[in-house]
């Protein structure tokens, strides 16, 4: 019976050691996120969370860009990779929304930068197709 005591007991002094060793993965995936301050036309500025680029959103993002003329196709290095040029061109277009960042090179996109994207490439397929009908 002494021995179920001291089992019960050290199981219940271990408990903690593994609580406290979850709470640090968190805190180091929270480390990791990047977050850059933007700052939207009439709008006060907010931290936004950079979400990391798959290979496929990078190449969709950079045949879109090259479409509206934003990015030079000579400039891209290797298709879905994000780079400096692919980065200079999002800041760009983000620039004549009115959109600003403090931040000179991008490591990732927002859903709001995605949604702009989408917005200026299906506006300006739009008004092209319609000017060759």
């Amino acid at each position: 019976m002494k021995k179920i005591y001291i089992a019960v007991l050290a199981l219940f002094f271990t408990i903690p050691m593994f609580a406290q060793e979850s709470t640090q993965v968190e805190e180091k995936k929270e480390k990791e996120d990047v977050y850059i301050w933007c700052k939207m036309p009439r709008k006060k500025g907010q931290w936004y969370k950079l979400e990391k680029p798959t290979p496929k959103v990078v190449t969709d993002f950079q045949d879109k860009l090259i479409y509206l003329k934003l990015l030079n196709e000579y400039d891209i290095v290797e298709k879905g990779k994000l780079d400096r040029a692919t980065s200079d061109a999002i800041l760009k277009l983000e620039s004549r929304k009115g959109v600003t960042y403090d931040s000179k090179e991008l490591v990732g996109f927002t859903q709001g930068m995605k949604n702009r994207l989408n917005l200026m490439y299906f506006t300006a397929k739009r008004a092209a197709d319609a000017k060759k009908q």
